[in-house]
């Protein structure tokens, strides 16, 4: 057994041979090196000849008997109809629509009732047959007759093999999948390891060595989480299992519209009132390990002999499925462990070990197992109990190559943001602030607004409904909340937590990125005394706590920990138990909703296999109903019209912005400096032009109109190790939003990543007029704040105010797309909150703010990681 001490240790020099991948170009035309890769140096993910996926053989079949690619229905407008009924429309509504003159005789569709419908969809190849499995369970409890109590549950499955066929053989996921294991680098010399998809990491390279030449490992990667089906009354529960394979790329595997992961099973869930209390509680663990190991069996060959499959590519391979990741919240993970709730399941900690920062011995599946059999024959039980261990029959005993403690991968949602920050380092925080929650209260509620951040106006204490997104959001602006209440130490810990979170995040890791990961966590354990210090706490044995020094080791190991979060299983939900279970009449609802399932997943089938025959395959629609991924966008306007807009800027590496084609308003300038603000407008307007080549040089008068426009979207572009990824959304209207700008002159090799960036409060955008010549780029009206100079010790944030010159705001006139992004800026409150502040009107009473790095992932990765 080993422990994690050298989990950040040089893994020794590269190969010779680096093979460089190259991103876009850049502005400048030329390639841009986004990583240097280091093969794997035998045979590994060998084709043996071409094969037919099944969209292959199913146009074949057509095309010998004259078939449309719609068969069975009359014309794809049919199909469409047919595929929104489905979606959209319960069984009696689909039998009144049908009925309906407009549809029956108009229409006229080949089904006329839901019945002749559900035969066609019935008749599509809907992937994965369900199968069910009756289990009888003797408890411990007597009858009237003196006979063992009996419950007859039942456990609905998928073989997983044939879901592993569908997936890796699924040609619109054929991009974005991947076959042998890699090593990535930042540098040509091989320096600094990048850790992103799963075959970047250790688990898949060390792997491949056990197998025979030519192997294709195909991660296994299952996720379980226990749900309730009615939102409002009942107690309905389902416990879905989930699978998907580490060959696709963990964006794809994040959209719920790929289905790229799918729904292996429902494990049963049932109260045992056959047992006894006393016995409950282990009869439950052992029935979820014999429901896995029937899941989940048909791996053991899978995994030992490997199997023949046909690929998103054509090509053939010989498979082998490993289980690699199990996904799943803290109780849960320790019932797959078969450890009690108040141990770690990856490594041997002892509680009272859990709140130091040890470096603790991995678990082991062997000695595990050998302690168990042992406890089990009345042996020895010093192992057993020292190990904290449950007296259960492992589903994972017999999988090949499968080390079980290594699979549990970090869990972020329920262990950072709701377990460390929420439930523990907030209320903790709480406590030591004078004014308690009131005071807390009060700066939330005063706290600027900003694009895609959740303003909580009445504070946080008032809040019913925690999900997620309310603890991300409190994150963002926390640590500005406490500043100037809460006393250095506080601070310190509170930052060193935050920062971990937001390094947990990154998508992709480099070896500083990971040393950064472990100096937050190191700089926690040194400043948590303060909360002892105070009185808050005696001690950290906190499982949830403690399992943030695993981190490091799981993304080595696996990749990157977003790949393996359970806000996607808990996503899932949605499609593959809830809205299954309200399509039921709720009696025998499981029967049933696996019938929901296997019509919705032949529909879909039938979509994709169209897009396929188009050659469309990689323009799915991505109709996903999730909460949006705030943290790379940078405005939000739901009315704004997008599809009436022009973008601007270079869509390969320069942020780009987009604005209405069309202007909302034209108005004179003693309007922009009296309604807007841009208080010097005319003059700034004239030192412009003067310095504008292709402008006239009319002086501007303040009966001039001008177009004013409003910023819809800034496009990033972000650096290939960063947390976040491309996109966009629409700017608030209401705000005179504050913006990083790049100034000119400073487009060269920078000494510091922030040179030549300056933050700004614009005021107003706007287009010349015609007559002033052909510059017709959007400009903005913008106020100035000092240098990004001063960065404030503890808190880690640079310092800045608003610059000015004869007390006046400094001003300029500037082309639009000089802007970087936008930002947020947090008031330095001081030790009382100013009366008269409000969100609204905090960025013009207040004199001094700290740019917010925790804004978004992009700002972090700017403001923390690459600038300190």
């Amino acid at each position: 057994m080993a422990d994690e001490s050298d989990t950040l240790a040089d893994h020794g020099p590269p190969t010779p041979n680096l093979t460089a991948q190259s991103a876009a170009p850049s502005s400048g035309g030329h390639e841009k090196i986004s990583r240097w890769v280091e093969p794997y140096p035998k045979p590994a993910g060998a084709t043996k000849g071409m094969g037919q996926t099944d969209f292959a053989k199913v146009l074949e079949q057509q095309r010998d008997s004259g078939q449309d690619p719609w068969a069975p229905f009359d014309s794809r407008d049919e199909w469409e109809l047919a595929q929104w009924l489905l979606r959209n429309v319960g069984q009696n509504a689909t039998d009144e629509f049908l009925k309906l003159p407009v549809i029956a005789k108009q229409t006229n569709p080949s089904f006329k009732n839901k019945r002749s419908l559900y035969e066609k969809i019935d008749g599509l190849p809907g992937g994965a047959e369900w199968i069910c499995e009756t289990l009888e369970i003797d408890g411990d409890r007597q009858d009237s007759q003196g006979e063992p109590e009996r419950e007859t549950l039942q456990l609905w499955r998928r073989d997983p093999v044939e879901c592993i066929k569908e997936l890796i053989g699924n040609p619109a996921f054929r991009d974005q999948m991947h076959f042998e294991p890699e090593r990535a680098y930042e540098d040509k010399d091989g320096k600094s390891r990048v850790y992103d998809e799963m075959w970047t990491g250790d688990w898949w390279w060390e792997t491949q060595d056990k197998l025979e030449a030519g192997a294709t490992i195909v991660p296994i990667i299952i996720a379980s989480d226990k749900t309730h089906l009615s939102t409002f009354s009942g107690d309905k529960k389902a416990w879905p299992v989930y699978m998907t394979i580490g060959n696709i790329d963990n964006a794809t595997r994040r959209k719920p519209s790929t289905r790229a992961t799918v729904l292996l099973g429902y494990i049963p869930v049932t109260k045992l009132e056959c047992f006894t209390k006393s016995k409950r509680s282990a009869a439950g663990f052992q029935i979820f390990h014999d429901c896995m190991a029937m899941l989940l069996g048909p791996l053991k060959a899978a995994g030992r002999e490997g199997v023949d499959m046909t690929c998103a590519d054509g090509f053939i391979r010989r498979v082998f499925a490993i289980l690699a990741a199990y996904v799943a919240d803290h109780p849960e993970q320790c019932l797959v462990a078969c450890t009690g709730e108040r141990r770690c399941p990856r490594c041997l900690a002892g509680f009272k070990e859990l709140g130091e920062p040890v470096r603790s011995v991995w678990r082991d599946p062997e000695s595990t197992l050998e302690a168990m059999a042992d406890m089990e024959e009345g042996v020895s039980s010093d192992t057993f109990n020292a190990q904290g261990l449950r007296p259960t029959k492992p589903f994972w005993a017999d999988l090949p190559h499968c080390d079980i403690f290594s699979c549990i991968t970090p869990d972020l949602l329920h262990q950072l943001h709701k377990g460390v920050f929420k439930d523990h380092i907030v209320a903790w925080a709480t406590q030591c602030v004078s004014g308690g929650q009131a005071e807390i209260d009060r700066r939330f509620r005063t706290m600027p607004r900003g694009a895609n951040l959740r303003h909580f106006k009445k504070g946080i204490s008032l809040v019913s409904q925690w999900t997620g997104t309310e603890y991300k959001n409190m994150e963002k602006v926390f640590l500005g909340v406490l500043s100037g209440q809460a006393e250095p130490g506080l601070i310190r810990v509170v930052r060193a937590t935050l920062d971990f979170i937001y390094y947990a995040h990154f998508q992709s890791h480099t070896t500083q990125s990971l040393r950064n990961l472990d100096a937050a966590w190191v700089s926690f354990h040194q400043n948590k005394h303060y909360f002892i210090e105070k009185g808050i706490r005696t001690q950290f044995s906190i499982p949830k706590i403690h399992s943030m020094q695993h981190y490091i080791a799981s993304i080595i190991s696996r990749g990157s920990a977003d790949g393996f979060n359970s806000e996607h299983p808990e996503r899932l939900h949605i499609d593959f138990a809830k809205s299954a279970y309200r399509a039921s009449n709720k009696r025998e609802y499981l029967k049933q909703m696996t019938m929901w399932l296997r019509r919705q997943d032949a529909c879909y089938r039938l979509s994709s296999y169209l897009n396929w025959t188009a050659r469309d395959v990689t323009n799915i629609a991505d109709d996903d109903a999730e909460e949006p991924d705030d943290d790379n966008n940078d405005n939000n306007d739901n009315d704004n019209d997008n599809d009436n807009s022009t973008t601007y800027g270079d869509q390969d590496s320069a942020p780009r912005y987009t604005i209405a084609q069309t202007a909302p308003y034209t108005l004179p300038i003693s309007t922009l400096i009296d309604e807007f603000g841009a208080v010097d407008f005319v003059d700034h307007l004239s030192d412009f032009l003067r310095s504008s080549p292709s402008a006239c040089t009319r002086p501007p008068h303040s009966t001039d109109h001008h177009q004013v426009a409003r910023l819809q979207t800034i496009h990033h572009t972000y650096p290939t190790y960063s947390s976040t990824r491309k996109g966009t959304t629409a700017a608030s209207p209401s705000r005179f939003d504050i913006i990083l700008i790049q100034e000119r002159g400073h487009d060269a090799e920078k000494e510091h990543v922030l040179e030549g960036l300056a933050v700004a409060q614009i005021r107003v955008i706007f287009r010349l007029p015609e007559d002033f010549g052909m510059f017709t780029e959007p400009l903005a009206y913008v106020e100035w704040f000092t240098p990004l100079s001063s960065l404030v010790p503890d808190i880690g944030m640079y310092k800045i105010s608003p610059s000015t010159r004869r007390n006046q705001r400094r001003a300029s006139i500037i082309p639009l797309s000089q802007v970087e992004r936008t930002v947020h800026l947090i008031p330095k409150f001081g030790r009382a909150v100013d009366s008269s502040w409000t969100s609204d009107n905090v960025l013009e009473k207040c004199k001094s703010f700290y740019v917010n790095p925790y804004f978004r992932h992009i700002d972090f990765v700017l403001f923390r990681y690459l600038a300190t």
